[in-house]
């Protein structure tokens, strides 16, 4: 409180000063001569442009030079801060008055395809805006009749309608390379009714905030203005049609910026919240995670799972894990569980059938070190019996690819051989060329 009122009687103090200093008093006196020839000036340019715009006589490029140089003559007039206060509503209908020709001409070049001053566009439209707005807020509303309430109510309406202007101006921005203006105008669009909130309940956008979000995500990651992306990726999730794509975009933009580690955070958040819909992704991360050691692949795979246990490509993925580390009854049992998803998949299969095969070779390498001949021959007659218990799945991985004996042949022939079916290993030796 105490620095409340230090504040105030600093500002009294001020405003003593600047109301008793000679010089203030003179500069004053020479603002208010400059503002008032300024509007004067500003004036005859109304005077002579308005009739000619009314029947027509006037043409785009003399409006636009007219209205435009009334315009900054006003702006000029107003930046002299020497303008009662009991005449700024009708300085900025000057404004507004000036400014809305402009649009329209705008406007008309934009429908028909014509050459667009996308920077003039966006800036008369704030003077508009800006020129209404002040209008209404600094003129005293007077009832009855003859006067202004219905005047003002229409002023209030157009300046509802503006609103829409601002979603144009970004898009003409946009499209004429200057993202940093556009991604400005969706945010005004965006906060339309806060920036006016007098017609805050008259404000008719023709699409929401979430597909003007949408927009704005879209422009930024064009221009590679990552922040930005940040800025409207949530709302413009909320634009149905576009979610999708957006995502999508927001993925790429890690690797776009090199940055490969929140690329694989925002995948790995994204697949554990809905597995199934993520099914590339999951895929995606896999293979990635198994870069960085198969634990690691195996700890997002066991994320995924508790998320989805069905989810084939999580199964299949620490499968694949604990099969390169020699986890072979782990990895069958898992390889088993994508048969059962995925009954005609050639690669769980064959990968159920290379389980047993694998472990029978890996057992089979150690019978030569086996002294006990008891020992050795159990050994073997185990190593014959994983062979044998190799060949259903290797025979059901050639039932899905019967056509690619390359896929099967040599492993199927190997089993036959070693359980002692010549025939069928002599029919899988001609059918891979041996």
């Amino acid at each position: 409180m105490k620095k409340i009122i230090i504040s105030l009687a600093l500002l009294f103090s001020v405003g003593n000063i600047m109301a008793q200093t000679p010089e203030e008093k003179a500069a004053l006196k020479e603002a208010k001569k400059e503002a008032k020839s300024l509007l004067s000036e500003a004036q005859k340019i109304k005077d002579y442009i308005e009739p000619k715009i009314s029947d027509k006589s006037a043409g785009d490029p003399e409006i636009l030079e007219k209205c435009t140089k009334g315009i900054e003559l006003v702006q000029k007039a107003l930046n002299t801060k020497a303008i009662e206060e009991k005449k700024l509503g009708e300085t900025y209908k000057m404004i507004a008055d000036f400014a809305q020709p402009v649009n329209n001409v705008l406007i008309n070049y934009a429908a028909s395809s014509a050459p667009l001053d996308t920077l003039l566009f966006y800036n008369n439209l704030q003077n508009l805006t800006d020129g209404i707005h002040n209008e209404v807020k600094y003129t005293k509303p007077v009832k009855g009749e003859g006067g202004n309430e219905a005047y003002l109510k229409a002023k209030q309406l157009n300046l509802a309608n503006c609103g829409v202007y601002y979603i144009y101006a970004a898009q003409f921005l946009a499209s004429s390379h200057k993202p940093d203006l556009a991604l400005k105008a969706y945010e005004q669009a965006m906060n339309y009714k806060n920036m006016y909130p007098e017609v805050a309940d008259q404000v008719k956008m023709p699409i929401g905030d979430a597909q003007i979000a949408y927009y704005a995500f879209h422009t930024a990651h064009d221009a590679k203005m990552f922040d930005a992306m940040d800025k409207y990726y949530n709302k413009a999730l909320e634009f149905a049609d576009g979610a999708e794509g957006t995502r999508q975009v927001k993925i790429i933009s890690y690797l776009e910026q090199g940055d490969t580690v929140s690329w694989a955070n925002y995948l790995r958040e994204e697949t554990i919240k809905e597995p199934a819909k993520n099914t590339d992704y999951v895929q995606m991360l896999l293979a990635y995670y198994q870069k960085l050691g198969k634990d690691k692949m195996v700890e997002y795979a066991d994320a995924i799972l508790a998320v989805d246990p069905n989810l084939y490509i999580a199964n299949y993925g620490k499968a694949y894990a604990l099969f390169a580390e020699n986890k072979y009854e782990e990895a069958l049992a898992l390889y088993k569980k994508c048969t059962e998803i995925k009954n005609d998949s050639y690669d769980s299969w064959y990968q159920c059938g290379l389980c047993r095969y694998r472990e029978a070779l890996d057992l089979n390498n150690t019978i030569s070190s086996i002294k006990n001949q008891q020992k050795a021959k159990e050994t073997l007659e185990k190593t014959k019996k994983l062979f044998a218990d190799a060949i259903p799945f290797f025979e059901k991985a050639r039932e899905c690819t019967p056509d690619q004996p390359d896929k099967w042949a040599y492993e199927l022939k190997q089993c036959y051989t070693v359980t002692g079916n010549a025939a069928k290993a002599s029919e899988m030796s001609k059918l891979i060329g041996d």
